[in-house]
């Protein structure tokens, strides 16, 4: 998790995220290839009844650069950032990771009106210093956050999604008799793009997104609400935006945590999509489901979960995955 977690991938940039996981799996696998899109495959064959599809996606959100003013960088988001993080934000900023923030006029030259406004991103700047060290117009900058463990907790960057990308190289290392295609996906953030392309090249039977998705344990929240939470268990989705997950694929995961007595937790706002929207409407039709590890704070410069709630994904993935390779 260190390791994935301070790897640098916004969506289309994912190579350093890929490289990684590609020597982490090398040797685990039948067969490992890519698309023209990025997206990384490994197959195992096995004598699994089925054939199931595993998806995890590389990319996180951060941010381009898209003009520069000597010092000054002016930039873009790439995914779903919240504006009022920005301020302050210390980056990491083209190939050579050169340290930079995102600046705002201090709070003693803003007029009562300005400070309590959001700044629109239009008026934010990245500033490096007095030096710009060969940065383009297109460079990647990503949140400068290093992974930490404490007392149960992980803390860090891009848990959404290398918690999933995790738990799949996990199961890929776990050497199951079963045949299974595990893709790592590209281009999540930006509109599941990867995966569209994944899904036209594969024909599994049945698929498992493995996500890192929002805690709603958080001040403001009705009680009722907080239908996922940190130290919770594995989340497993009813729906979302992107997808009705399959009634007897999302059962069949259910047993599977319930064998193990393991908690876990049902996602039932339609809110966020995963790789598994995409999925589940190629070919004929796949019956898929997710599995989802609630963190607090993603897409912000660190999130934080639970490291059992962690564990747990990787063990109901690998679980279900042994329970569906008899069939449905």
């Amino acid at each position: 998790m260190k390791h994935l977690s301070e790897l640098r991938g916004i969506s289309g940039q994912e190579k350093e995220v890929k490289s990684f996981i590609n020597d982490e799996i090398e040797g685990h696998c039948d067969k490992i290839w890519t698309d023209h899109l990025g997206n990384l495959y490994a197959r195992t064959n096995g004598r699994s009844d089925v054939d199931i599809g595993l998806f995890a996606h590389m990319d996180e959100v951060g941010f381009m650069v898209t003009g520069i003013d000597g010092h000054l960088l002016n930039f873009d988001a790439v995914g779903g950032i919240n504006e009022e993080v920005m301020p302050g934000t210390v980056l990491e900023v083209g190939d050579e990771r050169v340290p930079g923030v995102i600046g705002c006029p201090p709070i003693h030259l803003q007029k009562k009106e300005e400070a309590e406004k959001k700044i629109p991103i239009d008026d934010l700047r990245i500033d490096i210093g007095d030096v710009n060290d060969g940065i383009q117009i297109g460079d990647a900058a990503t949140f400068d956050t290093r992974y930490k463990e404490r007392r149960g907790l992980a803390l860090g960057k891009a848990f959404d999604d290398r918690i999933g990308c995790y738990c799949l190289i996990e199961a890929i290392k776990a050497d199951l008799d079963v045949s299974c295609t595990y893709v790592f996906t590209t281009q999540e953030e930006v509109g599941i793009r990867g995966s569209q392309v994944a899904s036209n090249n594969l024909s599994c039977e049945y698929a498992i997104a493995c996500e890192g998705t929002f805690s709603l344990d958080q001040p403001g929240v009705p009680k009722e609400d907080k239908v996922q939470a940190m130290g919770g268990g594995p989340v497993i989705t009813i729906t979302d935006r992107s997808v009705i997950t399959d009634a007897r694929l999302r059962g069949t995961i259910i047993k599977a945590a319930e064998s193990c007595g393991m908690p876990y937790q049902l996602k039932r706002p339609f809110t966020g999509g995963t790789d598994a929207g995409m999925v589940h409407l190629s070919g004929m039709g796949v019956p898929s489901c997710v599995i989802s590890t609630s963190c607090k704070f993603i897409h912000s410069p660190c999130a934080m979960a639970s490291l059992e709630d962690i564990k747990n994904s990787r063990r109901l993935l690998i679980e279900s995955i042994l329970s569906v390779s008899g069939g449905l």
